[in-house]
């Protein structure tokens, strides 16, 4: 209310500044001078009812974001469009067997061609390896890869219109027999202005092998053209712990994260128990309340078995403001898991009995928000505005429809390559051996997204 009498008045107070500049008659000039008067007394009152409420009620949550590392000034349409499924293909040095590539940051040299548009987009060297801590054991392989200049060092590229860098990322859709499920979640986070990771469809050969379809994508880490974080900032991972100097543990909520970025890893543990002592008695000045909402939304859409859990990214502002983001590994979520209860459209999986299975880290953060009443009328507020929007049922279709039609072409091919219709596949639900077609297959995601957005809007009704 207070707003819409402060904007009232600057209005009457901009129209009675024309009228004395442009001559306005006596009765007129008057006329707005008692509204304006009307009006600052009004405004007046509602302050002082305001400073009242506050001073009797607890703290409000403020959604006090930092200039966010999320922003959707970090990518335009030109670089979020979807293109026409390209080509690339792989030449390993030497004799290496590409079924028997390393695992992790052992790079295997190559040269690397990307063809689009019945021309060379791309020409160079890379290092190459197999990337998941899952996946690694499926067939067809995810694959991170460098791009090296003509000496093997690294060199910042652009790729199919995606921004230059020099890191990236193959991921094999393989249990994800739709081949969209990480591309729609990512396109879904910027479409309400948080970063993830912008994609491609490509196919992808190896040594002359065909391998499929492939999602090419940007490998998350601290970049002008990524996730944008400036001196004094961090960016974190919560995932499986793997030990090392790298590896931190916050005091009170016991929390085990990765410093992926930071210049000082010791100071990260001090900041970071500083705003967890303080979140945890109720003082949220320090969280980005809008990221942990549009995050918590995005991860319970898709009701993601890894969840809040792993492949958990975050990140620390250099004013000490805490935030979630980007999204990553949905390669398991949109009803594609048979454990976590993951198939089901209805419930949140936070609440789900088995959650968080056999990893302990995570939701101390989320559980103490919940709590908040103010929280959770910001996440119903959060819900109806990107549901109106880009989270419409309509605009999902499309975006569902759009990348089918760009996939169309070599879908066939992916499936000789790979006969994995009708077959469950880890972690697959139980219902997969059912769907024998591809068709079904994307006609059970978009029937499934509809079903669990039906849902989320009943729980979040106004």
């Amino acid at each position: 209310m207070v707003k819409r009498v402060v904007t009232s008045i600057i209005t009457v107070a901009v129209l009675l500044g024309v009228l004395v500049a442009c001559g306005g008659s006596d009765s007129e000039l008057a006329e707005l001078r008692a509204d304006l008067e009307e009006l600052e007394e009004e405004n007046n009152q509602k302050t002082t009812e305001v400073t009242e409420i506050t001073n009797s009620a607890p703290e409000p949550i403020i959604d006090n974001a930092p200039e966010s590392v999320h922003s959707a000034s970090q990518f335009d349409e030109s670089t979020d469009a979807l293109l026409p499924i390209a080509q690339i293909s792989i030449i390993l040095d030497g004799a290496i067997n590409p079924d028997e590539l390393p695992y992790q940051r052992e790079w295997m040299p190559a040269s690397m061609m990307v063809i689009a548009d019945d021309g060379i987009a791309h020409q160079g060297r890379v290092g190459l390896h197999v990337r998941g801590n899952t996946s690694r054991d499926f067939d067809k392989k995810s694959y991170a890869f460098e791009t090296w200049d003509e000496n093997d060092e690294d060199l910042d590229v652009t790729l199919l219109g995606l921004p230059a860098e020099e890191d990236w990322v193959l991921q094999g859709p393989f249990s994800d027999k739709t081949l969209i499920r990480n591309h729609l979640i990512y396109q879904l986070s910027r479409d309400i202005g948080r970063y993830a990771a912008r994609t491609r469809f490509v196919e992808l050969e190896i040594n002359g092998d065909y391998r499929g379809v492939y999602v090419l994508m940007e490998k998350i880490k601290r970049d002008d053209v990524r996730v944008a974080l400036p001196d004094g900032a961090a960016l974190l991972k919560r995932d499986w712990v793997e030990g090392g100097e790298k590896f931190i543990q916050t005091t009170a909520c016991q929390d085990e994260l990765k410093v992926e970025w930071s210049d000082d890893i010791d100071e990260i543990v001090t900041r970071l128990d500083s705003i967890e002592a303080e979140l945890l008695i109720g003082d949220f000045s320090s969280v980005d309340l809008g990221s942990f909402i549009d995050h918590m939304l995005l991860v319970e859409i898709g009701r993601n078995v890894d969840g809040y859990v792993l492949s958990t990214w975050i990140t620390l502002s250099e004013n000490d403001v805490l935030g979630m983001g980007p999204v990553w590994d949905y390669n398991g979520a949109l009803g594609n898991a048979s454990y976590f209860r993951a198939w089901e459209t209805n419930g949140w999986h936070y609440q789900n009995p088995e959650f968080p299975g056999d990893n302990p880290n995570g939701f101390c953060w989320y559980e103490v928000l919940l709590e908040n009443p103010e929280f959770l009328n910001l996440r119903r507020e959060r819900w109806q505005i990107h549901r109106a929007g880009p989270w419409s049922d309509a605009a999902i279709e499309a975006r569902i429809d759009g990348a089918i039609a760009v996939l169309e072409p070599a879908i066939e091919r992916n499936f000789e390559r790979w006969p994995l219709l009708g077959e469950v596949i880890w972690p697959n639900d139980l219902g997969a051996e059912d769907r024998t077609t591809y068709v079904d297959e994307v006609s059970y995601l978009k029937s499934w997204i509809k079903q669990r957005m039906g849902w989320m809007d009943l729980a979040l009704s106004p």
